[in-house]
């Protein structure tokens, strides 16, 4: 499946904060939504980076009560990858696997348009019965690794 067919098939709109937003209420937000990780954008709406629960879990232990004073560009993930929503799922899994990350944003010529999740993954494996290595998506990702 392709992502984009993916992201029309939940409607997802991506939630974001931006790089001058403060470290307490991009938090917030991913508390307030039960997210883990978030675009981080900049004031003319570009993608400069993702702010995830291990970005702020690394700063508290570096910053401590004075997390809370940082902005989110303090703190972010600035070396982001991303996905193109022409790209498979079998793709995404892959590129997250590799890097060891759980969201990965996907860009339309340089906008926005979701965000793919493990959780989006392991959801749309879950109602598959039978072998699990049989499932299109995890089977698409073993025939690319060889």
């Amino acid at each position: 499946m392709k992502i984009n067919e993916y992201l029309e098939k939940i409607g997802q709109k991506p939630v974001t904060c931006h790089s001058t937003d403060s470290v307490q209420s991009a938090a917030t937000k991913l508390q307030q939504h039960g997210i883990g990780a978030m675009p981080v954008l900049s004031s003319a709406g570009m993608l400069v980076g993702m702010l995830s629960e291990r970005d702020l879990v690394r700063d508290f232990a570096k910053h401590g009560a004075g997390l809370a004073e940082l902005k989110v560009s303090d703190i972010l993930t600035k070396s982001v990858i991303f996905m193109s929503p022409n790209a498979d799922l079998a793709d995404a899994m892959k590129t997250m696997n590799n890097h060891g990350f759980r969201h990965i944003p996907v860009l339309d010529e340089g906008k926005l348009v979701g965000v793919i999740s493990i959780r989006d993954l392991l959801a749309m494996a879950i109602p598959f019965e039978g072998n699990i290595a049989d499932h299109p998506a995890f089977a698409a990702l073993l025939a690319k690794a060889k």
